[in-house]
């Protein structure tokens, strides 16, 4: 076991301000190409669900739908298969007691994610 002075040092090596830059600098390319891909990711989804809320004519609400349609990206990321269905169904389940249009979300779900939900 280390003593306390031990402790004590490796947590100051760690946390030395001239590392702690050093490892950052060495990672910030690696950062911003991964959120370059997410942006370009979430860029693409957001343009396709406003273009289909124009397309089918969705006035109200429009901002509640974009949410939606994230959380339902976020669980295409994560699940496949029924994982995926019951993930889908959860969120529109959550936006349907919020007020939203069932028919809207469930056309949303589909045509953008091929998912179909009850």
């Amino acid at each position: 076991m280390r003593t306390d002075k031990q402790r004590i040092a490796k947590y100051n090596a760690k946390t030395d301000p001239v590392i702690v830059r050093r490892k950052v600098a060495a990672m910030l390319p690696i950062m911003k190409a991964a959120y370059g891909v997410y942006a370009e990711e979430a860029v693409a989804l957001e343009t396709a669900v406003r273009d289909w809320l124009v397309q089918e004519r969705v006035v109200l609400d429009r901002f509640y739908y974009l949410n939606f349609a994230r959380q339902v990206w976020k669980c295409k990321k994560k699940y496949s298969g029924a994982s995926l269905v019951v993930c889908a169904q959860l969120k529109k389940d959550r936006w349907l007691a919020r007020g939203l249009d069932d028919l809207v979300l469930r056309k949303l779900a589909f045509v953008l994610f091929n998912i179909t939900l009850t």
